[in-house]
């Protein structure tokens, strides 16, 4: 499996295919989001070598766990005195 980082190694889509028809594709977008590229016939393949995978799996495990969440109501109690104030709303509380 191969990862391009669209940021940095621009790729055109023909020559992305062409690598995901010798090989799965990790695509890094610029926004950050991951796509994977692969083969339709290599596709359920891939999926069960992944789901059988303790590497991935622990992977997939130790970025679920990565996630900060912040209950709505929270949220809404810290910017409720912005808003009746009706100015903008400060950014304190970092977003992952």
């Amino acid at each position: 499996m191969r990862t391009v980082n669209l940021a940095e190694e621009p790729l055109e889509l023909t020559s992305v295919l062409h690598l995901a028809g010798q090989a799965p594709v990790v695509l890094l977008a610029p926004n950050g989001k991951e796509c994977v590229l692969t083969k339709a016939d290599a596709f359920e393949r891939e999926a069960e070598s992944l789901r059988r995978s303790p590497t991935f799996q622990q992977f997939l495990e130790g970025r679920s766990k990565d996630q900060q969440r912040i209950p709505l109501e929270e949220i809404e109690l810290e910017i409720e005195p912005e808003l009746s104030r009706g100015g903008p709303i400060s950014p304190e509380r970092g977003v992952p």
